[in-house]
């Protein structure tokens, strides 16, 4: 099953690059019409180490119904996206189940617009323990660095909540903050990206880093199209390849069993 997962879920993220993706038994489209040039290139951009996700891999060998919550601000609340249908975890939702169409997927969204860290961790210790997921996705970080967080403060803020899901054993993926040619001149955004990735190596949880993505994606194409009129909030392609690129760490998580990237 791992395997499979893992070949089906690569296979699915080449296939809608081409094509729109239709979740099954839906009649909506849920991926987007992306331009064949358009390849997000997620592979550049993987961790170099991808922690094992132990209960979201014996979820999918058990072939049970799959729950996962992604919480954060802005950037999981989905704002910048023409629809709730492009936003990254129901493009994430889409992918999973064209990868294991027999298997259960369900994506929670509980992104709220302009959070910082220490108020997403109030709502993650009091919402995520009833709904008990195989999976947390947290995305963290901008906001902080753009009022001006203290270093110490948040990274205190962020260990503590990562060692309350581990506690709780909930196998987490962390995502960190997103890349503009604006944001990479701002070195108090820089200083959270950096704290974000020291925090995810102490604490053993795989980083999921946009901020790599975006920028050799820009550098590759020599465009910056990824984001809205804002400069700031992704649009539907960034979101598009924020999901490609939780999806194919996921791939790589549950085939590897450990925490080396293969």
């Amino acid at each position: 099953m791992k395997k499979s997962f893992r070949h089906a879920l690569v296979a699915s993220v080449a296939l809608l690059l081409i094509f729109p993706a239709i979740v099954p038994g839906e009649t909506h489209t849920r991926g987007l019409h992306i331009a064949a040039d358009a390849s997000c290139d997620v592979a550049d951009a993987l961790p170099l180490r991808i922690a094992a996700l132990p209960h979201f891999s014996r979820a999918i060998e058990n072939g049970r119904r799959l729950r996962i919550v992604a919480i954060g601000s802005s950037s999981t609340e989905g704002v910048g996206a023409s629809s709730p249908a492009a936003n990254y975890p129901s493009q994430l939702h889409a992918l999973l189940q064209l990868a294991l169409p027999g298997e259960r997927f369900e994506v929670i969204n509980l992104g709220v617009g302009g959070e910082t860290a220490n108020k997403t961790v109030e709502r993650l210790r009091r919402d995520i323990p009833p709904l008990s997921p195989d999976l947390v996705v947290w995305q963290v970080g901008t906001n902080d660095a753009l009022t001006g967080a203290v270093i110490a403060d948040y990274q205190t803020t962020v260990r503590a909540a990562l060692q309350f899901l581990k506690a709780g054993q909930y196998d987490t993926l962390l995502i960190g903050p997103q890349w503009t040619r604006k944001l990479a001149g701002n070195q108090a955004y820089v200083a959270v990206r950096d704290a974000t990735a020291q925090v995810a190596r102490v604490e053993g949880v795989t980083l999921v880093s946009r901020y790599d993505a975006m920028r050799k994606l820009s550098e590759a194409t020599g465009r910056e199209d990824f984001t809205g009129p804002d400069h700031l909030h992704m649009n539907d392609r960034g979101y598009r390849c924020l999901a490609e690129q939780v999806a194919v760490t996921l791939a790589h998580a549950v085939d590897s069993g450990a925490s080396g990237r293969i």
